[in-house]
């Protein structure tokens, strides 16, 4: 008798997701006993296209990418990498999982930043899927969920709110707390607007900022991956049986 295929699920997202730092993209795949796709997560990713003013300075890129800060590294280029791997499979993933924002707000060389922090989303949400400029954090997410659903139409897609963390004062204006709860309510109000799964980590996960100081600040350390991640699987298996 032939084995029963079991669910190919892949994930997208930042350090804490990717394979390179954290890993927790993984984990969840393991922990709920799926086939993995592809985590197509990666250090440095930001959520939205970088851009200078009105000209937008990431270019498309299907190829892996270093651990790195840099205009290709976006979420974007994520959601291309997964559609083609699941071109070349002939499957497409039954769960999506989304967790990707820790960047958006930090700073490059530049006086300025290349992916500015800003709640955007009642403009976002009355534009056309093809008006989307990918050049906010709410863009963003709004076209790679809406590319998503029409690449692979039976995936469920579970994108996740920030973790909470302890970042150095260099830092706040991405991973402080007025920051993460600008990117948590930006996350919440596109996954209700596009009809996903919204995950809510920043305040169910258990990973608080003072749990950060003494377990990773900002990439949980693997104690802490390994809870984030039952906690993660156990959102998706929750909000699966309620729609299966």
């Amino acid at each position: 008798m032939r084995e029963k295929e079991r669910m190919l699920y892949a994930c997208l997202g930042d350090s804490i997701t990717s394979e390179q730092v954290t890993g927790i993209g993984t984990m969840v795949c393991r922990k709920l006993g799926m086939e993995l796709l592809g985590n197509f997560a990666f250090g440095w990713a930001t959520g939205s296209d970088w851009h200078d003013g009105e000209e937008t300075l990431t270019p498309c890129c299907l190829e892996d990418l270093p651990n790195e800060f840099s205009p290709k590294n976006v979420l974007s280029n994520q959601v291309r990498r997964l559609l083609k791997a699941a071109e070349d499979k002939g499957r497409s993933p039954r769960v999506i999982y989304i967790a990707i924002s820790t960047n958006d707000g930090a700073r490059d060389w530049r006086e300025e930043s290349p992916v500015p922090l800003e709640d955007d989303t009642e403009q976002v949400c009355k534009k056309e899927y093809g008006a989307l400029t990918r050049r906010s954090l709410g863009s963003a997410l709004r076209w790679a969920v809406e590319t998503l659903q029409r690449g692979c139409p039976g995936a469920e897609i579970f994108v996740a709110s920030p973790l909470q963390a302890c970042a150095p004062e260099s830092d706040q204006a991405a991973v402080g707390r007025e920051a993460l709860l600008i990117k948590r309510e930006i996350i919440r109000k596109i996954s209700g607007f596009c009809g996903v799964n919204f995950v809510d980590s920043y305040y169910e996960s258990g990973f608080t900022g003072e749990i950060a100081r003494d377990h990773g600040h900002i990439h949980p350390d693997g104690e802490w991956a390994e809870r984030i991640a039952e906690y993660v699987a156990a959102a998706i298996r929750e909000k699966m049986s309620l729609s299966e």
